[in-house]
């Protein structure tokens, strides 16, 4: 059996939700899956029962470099102990990590997936890069990016084409048939009022803000929409308050983290998704996969699924006000709302299924643990 030890961070939201999805693909393959992940990480404990063994190594958001230089050197132990055959590392911080201690540990089959666009508002983005760009250049055997829009900001760090493929996140998308779901009686919305919604991590790079903002616009022209967000994050509290100084509070309902996403979506006449920064959105393919029109920021990967016209309609980022207009077009137009649900639908069943995302990860495999 080949044995394949993935290094990740703490993730929430879409990255868990990938990485729950190619292992438990995966683990019905001829692989040993090994996972190194933080302790506090609720992502290892759902990841725990498909693999082999699962070791906790302290990665944070910390830059201690004592702190790192010891994630490396128990990384690269695990590695030669366990006799590792490929490592398989996600993310910027976990990658650096993880492909530093392939390295030390002399394993040259090493597979990075990238999973998100760069934050460049950091003061270090710079430095990140650079060091990011010449750990791959020396360590990494094959990089998966879930966008075109991720690869192409890797070709600007000189990473070779030839050595690079996108592999799109991948739902199953039988989760998403019609069938019952959550009544809106449940959240005290009445039949006749249409819910606009979200599902995302409450964090400044999602954009909630300016969902807000938007909801504002459009609650001045119409008296019967609601606005339903799912999620929670760091920014709840201030995003409460904000609705509450918008006087919004009564037609914004804050529902919290749900696991039951595919019974929450039949709510929604519209999917909005105000994102600043993003890698592939797997909120709007499970938004589409529902039928659901989605409204979207034209930001990383999302123009790969919405197709103006098409699958639905891109807004440029931080603009409340084309937002506003975005759903405001829809809430008018039902048929034109229809049509696109229906078209985005049966792309996310052609393109971004979950076998194809794991079929096409095996194929990476089987071409790294081939190369000398």
């Amino acid at each position: 059996m080949t044995k394949i030890l993935h290094v990740i961070r703490p993730a929430q939201g879409g990255m868990k939700k990938h990485l729950e999805t190619l292992f438990q693909g995966l683990e019905q393959d001829r692989f040993d899956l090994y996972l190194a992940a933080p302790a506090s990480s609720d992502l290892s404990m759902a990841l725990r029962p498909f693999t082999r063994k699962t070791f906790v190594i302290e990665l944070d958001e910390n830059c201690n470099p004592l702190q790192n230089w010891r994630v490396i050197c128990s990384l690269a132990q695990i590695i030669r102990q366990e006799k590792i055959d490929l490592v398989h590392t996600h993310g910027v911080r976990a990658g650096m990590m993880g492909q530093a201690a392939a390295l030390l540990a002399r394993c040259r089959k090493v597979v990075a997936t990238i999973h998100n666009m760069h934050n460049t508002t950091s003061p270090f983005s710079t430095l990140l890069c650079a060091l990011q760009s010449s750990l791959m250049r020396i360590s990494v055997s094959h990089t998966i990016t879930v966008s075109e829009a991720i690869k192409c900001e890797l070709e600007k760090m000189w990473l070779p084409q030839e050595k690079m493929t996108v592999i799109y996140n991948g739902i199953d998308t039988d989760q998403f048939l019609p069938s019952g779901g959550i009544s809106r009686s449940t959240l005290g919305i009445p039949d006749n009022m249409s819910v606009i919604g979200t599902v995302a991590r409450l964090e400044p790079t999602k954009g909630i803000k300016y969902l807000l903002e938007a909801a504002y616009l459009i609650d001045k022209e119409y008296d019967s929409v609601y606005f339903l967000i799912v999620g929670d994050g760091p920014e709840r509290e201030s995003l409460q308050q904000q609705a509450r100084m918008l006087g919004i509070e009564e037609r914004v309902i804050f529902y919290g983290f749900r696991r039951d996403i595919p019974s929450l979506l039949p709510l929604f006449d519209i999917a909005a998704i105000p994102s600043l920064r993003e890698g592939l959105s797997i909120f709007c393919l499970e938004a589409l996969a529902s039928g659901r029109p989605v409204v979207a920021s034209a930001v990383g990967g999302l123009p790969e699924i919405i197709h103006p016209g098409k699958t639905g309609l891109l807004v440029p980022p931080g603009d409340p006000e084309a937002l506003a207009e975005a759903l405001v077009v829809l809430l008018k137009n039902r048929e034109m709302a229809a049509s696109l649900g229906s078209q985005g639908k049966e792309i996310v069943v052609q393109y971004f299924t979950c076998s194809n995302m794991i079929e096409r990860t095996r194929e990476i495999y089987r071409m790294v643990l081939r190369e000398d």
